[in-house]
C-alpha cells in the first residue's frame, strides 16, 4: 500500500548572496514583510439585530477548486536559475512576473520569473493559485462573522441578556495578537495599530496575523497540546520529525483534514515519516491510541468502552473493538528490532563490535523499531474476559464504524471497504475526515471556538455525542458550516471568527456553569497560557526577533534510518560510519543531555536564540517539548504532554516567586532588554513605552500622574517595567 511520504527532505540552506545571481536579487524587503495572503478584511460588523425576521441568508459555499498537477502541500522549495545554481526558500506571494520568497534566515527577496527554470514557475503559479483559491472571499467573511453575532445575539435577547460593551482598540490589539499569534504585540507594533485611523483596521490586522510565522508557532503550541507531542515518545525514540511536519503543515496552511489524513494514513520508522509520529505515539498502546483519536479529532468519548459497556452513554465494548479493528492489521512496533539491538550490544561498552556502546545502538534500534507496517491478516481479538452475549472472547473483530443515530449509516462518509486488511487505516481516515461525517468538521470547530472564547460552544469538547446539549446548538452547527466551506483551513475559520462583533467585545467573568449555559456576550475572561506568558515576556525582552527563532531537529532523524526493515551488525555499522561522516553525534538526537548546549544551538534556523540569566530565549515552540518540569513554562501550566488537552491556567505562588525574583526579573529590567531600551530611546516618556511594551497601550490620565512623579523621586524604569509585568493586566486577556 501505496501513501504519501509528506514533504520532501530538505537540503541545507546555501547562501543567497552567495547562490543566487545579482540579476534575481531585485530587492531584498525589510523583515517586517509579511507573507503571501494579505488582502483586504472585511471590516468589524455592527451589533446585530435580534429579530429572526432579519436574519440574513446563509452563505453559499464556496466552489471546490481543481487541485494543481504539482505538488503544493510545502511552501518550501528549490528555487534553480537557468544557469544551475540553487537556493531553499519558501514561496511568500506572486504579484505579475514577481515572486516574493523567503529563505529560512528570514531573508525576504523578490525574483523574477524568467530568471527560473520552467519548474519553478510552474510550482510559483500552482501555489499562488492555492493561497488565492483557500482564502475565504472577503464577502463570506462579513456574513458568516455576522452570522455568529446573530445566532449568539438572538439567543441573548431570548434570554432576556444583552451583549458585553465593545472593546476598545488597546485591548483588541492585545487580545488578536495573543489569540492569533500567541504573544503580546511589542511598543511599535501596538502604536502603529492604536495611530491607525483605517476604518477597517481591525480586518487588515487580522489578515496579516494569521499569515504570519507566529501563527504557525503559535497553532503548533496550541495542537502540541491536544496530539501529546513530546520529544521522547519512549524508550529514548525522537520524535523531532514528526515536530518539524506538523510545523511544516501549519505553516503551509494545510487543511485540518488532510494533515489528519496523512497522520492516519502514514507508513514507515519515526526517524523517516514525520506524519507517522502520531500513530507512533501510542504504538506500545494501539488501544488508548484509538480511545485518543477519537475523542480528539470526533469529540466521542468512548474511553470507557475499552473495558466496559459505557455507563453514561450508547457506546458498547464492542463498539470499542469494532473500531479498533481498523487497526488491527497495523504493527507499530518491532519487538524483534529491540531484541537484536539488545544481542548485539551484550556485554556492554563497545564489545558488541560495531563501535558503538549499548545505549547508542539502542537508540538506533528504537529510532526504527518505531514504525507502522500493515500486515494482510487483521489479528485483533475481543478480550479472554469479554462478558457480553454480543460476541465471543477471544473471537476475531469484525471492522464496523460507531453511528451517532440510524441516518448516519446513509452518509457518504460510511461508504466505505473493510474487506482489504492492509488498506483498513486508509477507510478509517476516509471516513473520519470526510465533510459528511457527523462529527468531524464539528469537534475542530468547537476546539478552536474555546481557543478563542475560553469556553466551548459545547463542553467539554471530547464529548459531543449529543449536539443538542451545546450552549447554542444553532451557533455550532453555524460553526460547522464554516469550517467546511473553509475547506477546513484553520486559518481561514480563525479569521471569521475573529472578525465577528463578538469576540470584540469586553470579556465576561468565569461563569458557573451549574447555574445554566453560558450564551456568550463575549469571551470570557482569560489568564494567558503558559505559552502566551512566556512568548510574550521574550518579546519585551528581545523583540519580534522571536519570531525568526526557528527550531529543527527532524532533517538529521533520516541518518538514523537502517538500511531496510532489519536491526543486524552490518546496519548498525552503516548508520554509525554515516553519523561520523556527516559530523553527527548521537547526542544529537535526544537523551537526558540532548547533545549540549552547542548541539541545542546548531539546531536552530534563521535567527540564532539569545541565552541570558540561564534561560534560552526561543518561543514555547522552538523549545523542548515539553519544557523541564522547573522551566517557567511547566510552572505557569504547560502541559506535559501525557494526557490531551492537559494544559492549565490556575494560578500558584510558585508563578508568584518566579516573577517577582529570578532569571524572570533579572530578564526583564536587564538593560539589554527590548522594552527598556525602546523606553530610554523615548526620551521624556519612559512610561509612555513601557506601557506600550507591556499592556499594549498608553498610561491613563491617573496612572499618568502617578507614574511621573514616581519617576521623579527616583523610580527606576526598570522598577517599572517590573511592575508591569506582574500586574493582573499583563496575564489576563480582558
Amino acid at each position: 500500500m501505496k501513501r504519501q511520504q509528506n514533504v520532501p527532505s530538505r537540503i541545507r540552506t546555501l547562501s543567497l548572496f552567495i547562490v543566487l545571481p545579482a540579476s534575481l536579487l531585485a530587492l531584498v524587503l525589510t523583515s517586517s514583510a509579511a507573507p503571501a495572503g494579505k488582502k483586504k478584511g472585511a471590516a468589524p460588523t455592527p451589533t446585530p439585530p435580534a429579530s429572526p425576521a432579519n436574519k440574513p441568508a446563509a452563505p453559499k459555499p464556496a466552489p471546490v477548486p481543481a487541485r494543481p498537477a504539482v505538488d503544493v502541500s510545502s511552501p518550501w522549495h528549490t528555487w534553480s536559475d537557468s544557469q544551475g545554481r540553487t537556493v531553499e526558500a519558501a514561496f511568500c506571494a506572486l504579484q505579475g512576473s514577481i515572486c516574493t520568497v523567503q529563505s529560512r534566515q528570514g531573508q525576504t527577496f523578490q525574483i523574477n520569473l524568467d530568471l527560473l527554470v520552467p519548474a519553478d514557475r510552474i510550482f510559483a503559479v500552482a501555489y499562488a493559485r492555492k493561497l488565492t483559491d483557500n482564502r475565504l472571499k472577503d464577502d463570506y467573511v462579513k456574513k458568516a462573522a455576522y452570522q455568529i453575532d446573530f445566532h449568539i445575539g438572538s439567543t441573548l435577547v431570548a434570554k432576556g441578556q444583552k451583549f458585553n460593551p465593545p472593546i476598545d482598540d488597546a485591548q483588541f490589539v492585545r487580545r488578536v495578537y495573543l489569540d492569533a499569534i500567541g504573544r503580546i504585540p511589542s511598543a511599535d507594533e501596538a502604536q502603529r495599530f492604536l495611530e491607525d485611523s483605517a476604518t477597517d483596521k481591525r480586518a487588515k490586522l487580522i489578515d496579516v496575523l494569521i499569515e504570519s510565522p507566529g501563527y504557525t508557532m503559535h497553532m503548533y503550541d496550541w495542537l502540541a497540546d491536544t496530539l501529546r507531542v513530546k520529544d521522547d515518545i519512549g524508550r529514548g525514540a525522537a520524535a523531532f520529525l514528526f515536530q518539524d511536519w506538523l510545523k511544516d503543515q501549519l505553516s503551509a496552511d494545510r487543511p485540518w483534514d488532510a494533515m489528519v489524513r496523512d497522520m492516519l494514513t502514514a507508513d514507515g520508522k519515526l526517524c523517516e515519516n514525520g506524519a507517522a509520529g502520531l500513530l507512533l505515539r501510542d504504538a506500545q498502546m494501539p488501544l488508548d491510541g484509538l480511545s485518543n483519536l477519537l475523542t480528539t479529532f470526533l469529540g466521542a468519548n468512548v474511553a470507557c468502552a475499552q473495558c466496559h459497556d459505557h455507563p453514561l452513554a450508547d457506546w458498547t465494548q464492542k463498539d470499542f473493538y469494532q473500531m479498533a479493528a481498523f487497526f488491527g492489521a497495523t504493527d507499530g512496533y518491532d519487538e524483534q528490532g529491540l531484541k537484536a539491538a539488545n544481542r548485539i550490544s551484550a556485554g556492554g561498552g563497545k564489545k558488541g563490535g560495531v563501535g558503538l556502546d549499548k545505549a547508542q545502538v539502542r537508540k538506533i534500534a528504537n529510532a526504527n523499531s518505531f514504525r507502522l507496517v500493515d500486515q494482510n491478516k487483521q489479528s485483533l481479538t475481543f478480550p479472554k474476559d469479554y462478558k457480553y452475549d454480543d460476541a465471543k472472547p477471544g473471537a476475531a473483530v469484525s471492522p464496523a464504524l460507531i453511528t451517532w443515530n440510524a441516518a448516519n449509516k446513509n452518509s457518504p462518509a460510511y461508504r466505505i471497504d473493510s474487506s482489504h486488511p492492509e488498506k483498513l487505516r486508509d477507510e478509517f481516515a476516509k471516513w473520519m475526515t470526510h465533510p459528511d461525517n457527523p462529527r468531524f468538521a464539528t469537534a475542530i470547530a468547537n476546539r478552536l471556538w474555546k481557543k478563542s472564547f475560553g469556553l466551548a460552544v459545547q463542553e467539554p469538547v471530547t464529548d459531543l455525542d449529543d449536539p443538542k446539549k451545546a450552549f447554542n446548538p444553532a451557533l455550532l452547527a453555524h460553526l460547522t458550516q464554516i469550517m467546511k466551506t473553509a475547506r477546513f483551513d484553520l486559518r481561514q475559520f480563525q479569521r471569521v471568527i475573529f472578525n465577528s462583533v463578538t469576540y470584540q467585545r469586553h470579556a465576561s467573568p468565569v461563569p458557573d456553569l451549574e447555574k445554566g449555559p453560558y450564551l456568550f456576550p463575549g469571551p470570557i475572561m482569560r489568564r494567558v497560557t503558559a505559552e502566551q506568558a512566556w512568548n510574550s515576556i521574550l518579546t519585551t525582552a528581545v523583540g519580534t526577533d522571536v519570531d525568526k527563532i526557528l527550531l529543527r531537529r527532524g532533517e538529521e532523524m533520516h541518518l538514523l534510518a537502517l538500511p531496510g526493515n532489519k536491526v543486524d551488525a552490518e546496519g548498525i555499522k552503516y548508520v554509525a560510519e554515516r553519523l561520523r561522516s556527516s559530523g553527527m553525534s548521537m547526542g544529537d538526537f535526544g537523551g537526558k543531555k540532548g547533545g549540549g548546549a552547542n548541539a541545542r544551538m546548531a539546531a536552530y534556523e534563521g535567527v540564532k536564540p539569545q541565552q541570558r540569566f540561564g534561560l534560552l530565549l526561543a518561543r514555547a515552540s522552538e523549545l523542548p517539548q515539553p519544557a523541564p518540569e522547573t522551566h517557567f513554562l511547566r510552572l505557569f501550566g504547560e502541559s506535559d504532554r501525557l494526557v490531551a488537552d492537559s494544559s492549565t491556567t490556575d494560578g500558584s505562588v510558585p508563578q508568584v516567586l518566579m516573577l517577582m525574583n529570578g532569571p524572570i526579573a533579572q530578564l526583564i529590567t536587564d538593560s539589554k532588554s527590548t522594552a527598556l531600551t525602546d523606553a530610554a530611546n523615548a526620551g521624556r516618556d519612559p512610561a509612555d513605552r513601557l506601557y506600550l511594551s507591556f499592556l499594549s497601550r498608553p498610561p491613563r490620565p491617573e496612572e499618568k500622574t502617578h507614574v511621573e512623579a514616581a519617576l521623579k523621586a527616583g523610580l527606576a524604569p526598570a522598577d517599572l517595567a517590573w511592575t508591569l509585568l506582574n500586574s493582573r493586566e499583563f496575564l489576563f486577556i480582558e
